[in-house]
């Protein structure tokens, strides 16, 4: 296998990169994304939107709707400063030419932090922890991105990244699985008052939230081994080293624009990311809240998981071929697939939640259009981070990989602050329209996503 060697000069010391394709190399990196799921899919997905939910409603005695917007509040202003940070990190780490550091480092902040939410039932601390946990899962995962390129020789990248996300669905199959007794154990939790009781369940114990990160530390404990070759070399003094970034930052700002193509992608993405942000963060509430699929007009988490796993299978079984897909076509035509994947697994969902009370586990016409709604939504959601990793790597000038996948991140990022504000400003009606309040949420990402889509058509592969 041919051999691509990349030096890049920092303060005349030379940093060599090797790029080729190994496969042990390139599954040991693969196996961070089996692991940061785990933190995404229990954490993020499963349980601190209604953790806080019921925190605010038996705590403090607020109305549903008032805490879906209080959380929506929250997520914004976490987002815009993780925007702002982003692209700073790229260019630290271009400057630095070591990824691998940053995300072990951000990794310890992840497992501390989430272990410590459990403990408590404050509003305030609990909201703080998950802030400062979240926001280093999304710096590691900007130094994780920025890696692919090192790792992976050109025409292979299409194809890795799509392996990545896929291998990484099975960290939610994983810890889905792991749940499910825990919940059976332990008792359901309940969100929403017209179900019944508002309830702990399982949330109410701190190893809720200690069990995972022990699962996410192990799977990740590969990467350790991940090489990301370069030349020994005495490091420039830290102040040095940021002068650097900024100079280095404010260079690429100015390259970016200058790269029309790039500059348009950043641009589109923020509206295409919005969806994908919004269903990760609120796919558990969409199905045991909006949908309400389960027995007797109620639902359970139980359910909410079986949606997600089926989903996930369905990721892992189409990812992989989304990023050959783009490998073939390019990134811009794998944005097209990926929208209108979203476009078919939205309208399912707005029509459910407007023509159906519930819906009854079984041989009925909306259970099956739900399943159908969760096995479109799983490559949707995995093609639309594949399409990104693909979009970079065409656009983006190969010594300046970590700048440009911190600008897209930026983008990214943004958008992950917008759509849960948004989302959270509609669902201040649910204390007046109940259920429904989901339909037009959904509309809202929908018309959001359509924007982005449009917007990236016009994105040009620069031929340099």
């Amino acid at each position: 296998m041919k051999t691509i060697k990349m030096s890049l000069d920092i303060n005349n010391e030379e940093i060599e990169v090797e790029t080729t394709t190994s496969k042990r190399n390139v599954f040991f990196w693969a196996m961070y994304d089996l692991a940061n799921t785990i933190y995404s899919m229990v954490i993020v997905s499963l349980i601190i939107n209604r953790y806080v939910l019921v925190i605010g409603q038996v705590e403090y005695g607020l109305p549903y709707g008032s805490v879906s917007f209080l959380f929506g509040v929250v997520a914004l202003i976490m987002q815009i400063a993780v925007a702002i940070c982003i692209p700073i990190l790229g260019a630290l780490s271009d400057n630095v030419g070591k990824r691998k550091p940053f995300v072990i480092s951000l990794t310890g902040i992840i497992l501390l932090f989430t272990s410590l939410i459990g403990f408590y039932h404050d509003l305030t601390i609990v909201l703080l922890l998950f802030v400062i946990a979240n926001v280093a899962y999304q710096f590691s995962l900007m130094f994780y991105d920025a890696m692919l390129p090192f790792i992976a020789k050109r025409e292979d990248i299409g194809k890795v990244a799509g392996f990545g996300v896929a291998w990484g669905y099975f960290g939610t199959i994983i810890s889905l699985l792991i749940m499910l007794p825990l919940i059976r154990l332990l008792n359901d939790m309940n969100t929403d008052p017209s179900q019944g009781p508002v309830v702990y369940g399982y949330t109410g114990h701190w190893f809720t939230f200690v069990l995972p990160m022990i699962l996410f530390l192990v799977c990740a404990i590969p990467f350790l081994y991940v090489r990301e070759k370069q030349k020994k070399g005495k490091r420039p003094p830290i102040g040095k080293l940021i002068g650097n970034t900024f100079k280095q930052l404010g260079s690429t700002f100015k390259d970016i624009r200058k790269h029309k193509s790039m500059f348009i992608f950043i641009i589109g993405y923020f509206f295409v990311a919005d969806v994908a942000n919004v269903i990760v963060l609120y796919m558990t509430l969409l199905v045991t809240d909006g949908l309400i699929i389960g027995t007797g007009g109620t639902s359970s988490t139980f359910y909410a998981i079986l949606f997600i796993i089926i989903s996930t299978f369905s990721a892992v079984a189409f990812t992989y071929f989304i990023g050959k897909f783009g490998e073939k076509y390019g990134a811009k035509k794998t944005f097209y697939l990926v929208g209108a994947l979203w476009g078919v697994a939205l309208t399912i969902g707005i029509v459910l939640v407007f023509t159906t009370p519930s819906i009854e586990v079984g041989a009925n016409l909306p259970f099956v259009f739900s399943i159908i709604m969760g096995m479109v939504a799983g490559p949707a959601l995995g093609g639309t981070w594949t399409a990104q990793r693909i979009m970079v790597t065409e656009l983006a000038p190969k010594e300046k990989f970590g700048e440009f996948f911190g600008f897209s991140k930026l983008s990214g990022k943004l958008s992950s602050a917008i759509g849960p504000f948004v989302w959270g400003t509609v669902m201040l009606t649910y204390d007046v329209i109940g259920k429904a309040a989901y339909g037009w949420a959904m509309i809202s990402v929908a018309i959001i996503m359509a924007i982005g889509i449009f917007i990236l058509s016009f994105v040009q592969k620069e031929s340099s």
